[in-house]
């Protein structure tokens, strides 16, 4: 009981000083600054009648706190009528993103989602733009328009992942036109991003079964992409057996890049350098025996 009592005492102490602070504030407006304040006012509407809207706007902006009675309401419905002219006119020249702005700051609500949606409707295939009109629509709780563009992301996805088939036919590397898929798929959600893991997985399966260098590289890199770890690790092993078989053979290059891609880049790196140290002690001995050979050559001509 007592505590219920202490936080209504509380509740009403507050109330007192916030009615106090309000009550401050209109009494830091002396009747001069009313009057600066309904001046200020007049000449935004002065210049909207006048037809110079951007001035209008920036009048209207720039007004304070101190107004006369009824001057809010004013200075909101003048931002407002002069916002819709200044986004017209930027929307009648083609300046969709800047009269979208205009009705959107100056509080033209309809408007700014029309030409939002204006805006993809002109670029469908922009990401940034998409992206931007989901979160709009987000926060305004407009769940009909956020269905709408989910489902033009899933149409791009899907051209998308059209495009990485074409691509990896032709040279076995989609990862570009992978990304991109993935991205549009962002938008539409976990279900719809299994396209790309899935795929990713299917172009994995099928480079594994090469023993070249560049097509395993790529395999790994599609496993990566899949989340596919259980096979990512087949192919290190893959990877690590083809390193020895090339090793053996002295193929020192082509070992040192499967040791690499099998995660064994130590081995890579001590097979290089004692192959290195080979060559140059075999390159140190070849100097010298051509050294002698151009010294006895020497002395048979007596030079």
């Amino acid at each position: 009981m007592k505590k219920t009592i202490l936080m209504s005492l509380v509740f009403v102490v507050a109330g007192l000083a916030g009615a106090t602070q309000l009550a401050l504030a209109d009494s830091e407006c002396t009747p001069a600054d009313d009057k600066a304040g309904a001046a200020q006012l007049k000449k935004a509407e002065d210049n909207e009648r006048a037809g110079k809207f951007k001035e209008a706007y920036q009048a209207a902006s720039k007004l304070g706190d101190c107004l006369p009675e009824g001057g809010y309401q004013r200075q909101k419905a003048t931002l407002k009528r002069v916002g819709l002219q200044l986004g017209q006119q930027e929307e009648k020249q083609g300046r969709l993103a800047a009269a979208f702005d205009w009705y959107k700051n100056s509080g033209n609500d309809a408007e700014a989602d029309r030409v939002k949606m204006k805006q993809v409707n002109a670029s469908p295939r922009d990401r940034q733009l998409v992206s931007d009109a989901i979160d709009h629509f987000r926060f305004k709780n407009n769940d009909a328009r956020v269905a709408e563009l989910r489902q033009l992301a899933a149409k791009n996805a899907d051209l998308e992942l059209a495009n990485e088939e074409k691509a990896f036919a032709a040279r076995k590397e989609s990862f570009d036109e992978l990304g991109k898929a993935k991205d549009w798929l962002y938008f539409v959600g976990e279900s719809a991003a299994k396209k790309v893991r899935d795929r990713a997985e299917q172009r994995g399966d099928t480079l594994v079964k090469e023993d070249i260098y560049r097509h395993l590289e790529n395999a790994q890199r599609y496993f990566d992409m899949a989340e596919a770890k259980q096979k990512g690790k087949a192919l290190k092993d893959k990877a690590l057996r083809l390193a020895q078989e090339h090793e053996k053979k002295g193929e020192i290059k082509q070992a040192t890049d499967f040791y690499s891609l099998a995660g064994e880049s130590a081995k890579g790196n001590e097979l290089q350098a004692k192959s290195d140290a080979q060559h140059k002690k075999s390159e140190d001995k070849r100097q010298k025996q051509f050294k002698k050979g151009q010294d006895d050559l020497e002395k048979e001509l007596g030079l």
